[in-house]
């Protein structure tokens, strides 16, 4: 939250004129409501149709209006869990230098494709990543998910080199000297925030390192997610539900953290009104940026006691809300 605040804020300030921030959905809703409250402009589209070597043309449309300060992405995706590819990624790469724009990769769910076998340190296959293609990079890796110590509150926001030490007009201008670096640290931070806890500090940067030493095996312990994704599927499926963001171009959908859900004839407003009857939380797809009607289902907080008890509400919501009479309405 504080990273994306903060990089938001100095990528909006390099050059006057470019203020808008390029958000590629569905996404984080709160990242578009610090856009609004700092006073910057937003534009984004739902990446759902424009997959493959059609993202090049979609970006084209909106990176060469030359207003664009910053791009950002989650990968895996915050919300419908697919995954940009590096072909994807190298297309995105191009642009942002093509145009000059910054790219701000939020890897809060970090290793967390359970397809590959992420988890091995200095070992093939890595973590997709925009920083391998440019150097117009900041990347935001959250210890919330992938080392499950949400409690504290902490995270890293790591600049590439290159932008660290690059000096803007803008921000020369509005500072009297500095790069995007430490204008970021010592002007930006500096105000938002007196830091994090030593003692948070001092336990990411224990697990950072016994992953590293291959003494801590954290994407195993997040498999757990993959397994309660894949049963909350079935069980949604089972009773009339279909997935709504079902496929990662050619290959199925990953099961993880967050999945998405529809239901026939009802919009995803309507659909989240009506599970608060039956004591079921989602948000609506509507808020994210995305095109499609459905929900936002999340696996964190399920218990293995509840999943018979989701079964059997359900099937009530099923008896009460029946597929057929609905589709002849």
């Amino acid at each position: 939250m504080q990273g994306t605040y903060a990089s938001f804020l100095t990528a909006g300030q390099c050059y006057g004129g470019k203020d808008t921030i390029l958000f590629i959905d569905p996404g984080f809703p709160v990242q578009k409501q610090q856009i609004t409250v700092m006073g910057y402009q937003y534009e984004s589209f739902d990446v759902y149709e424009y997959r493959g070597a059609k993202l090049e043309a979609k970006l084209e449309t909106f990176l060469s209006k030359g207003t664009i300060a910053a791009l950002v992405y989650s990968n895996p995706n915050n919300l419908a869990w697919f995954c940009l590819t590096e072909e994807e990624l190298r297309i995105v790469a191009k642009l942002a230098d093509k145009y000059d724009v910054i790219v701000i990769e939020d890897l809060a769910y970090f290793a967390m494709d359970f397809r590959k076998e992420l988890g091995t340190p200095f070992l093939p296959p890595y973590q997709p990543s925009i920083a391998h293609y440019t150097d117009n990079y900041i990347l935001q890796i959250s210890g919330s998910k992938a080392f499950s110590y949400a409690g504290q509150r902490i995270g890293v926001t790591a600049i590439s080199n290159k932008l660290y030490h690059r000096a803007y007009p803008g921000l020369t201008q509005r500072y009297g000297g500095g790069t995007f670096g430490t204008v970021y640290i010592h002007r930006v931070l500096y105000a938002l925030s007196s830091g994090t806890s030593h003692s948070a500090q001092y336990a990411l940067a224990a697990m950072f390192k016994a992953a590293s030493d291959g003494t801590f095996d954290f994407v195993s312990e997040l498999r757990e997610y993959g397994w309660r994704a894949e049963r909350l599927k079935k069980i949604f499926t089972d009773y009339g539900f279909s997935i709504v963001y079902d496929r990662d171009l050619e290959k199925p959908i990953v099961d993880g953290f967050y999945f998405t859900i529809s239901y026939p004839d009802m919009t995803g407003s309507e659909l989240m009104e009506e599970f608060i009857y039956y004591g079921i939380s989602t948000i609506s797809l509507s808020t994210t940026g995305s095109n499609q009607e459905g929900l936002r289902a999340c696996t964190s907080f399920i218990k293995p006691n509840q999943y018979d008890l989701l079964e059997e509400r359900l099937k009530l919501f099923k008896t009460n809300n029946p597929i057929s009479s609905r589709m002849t309405r």
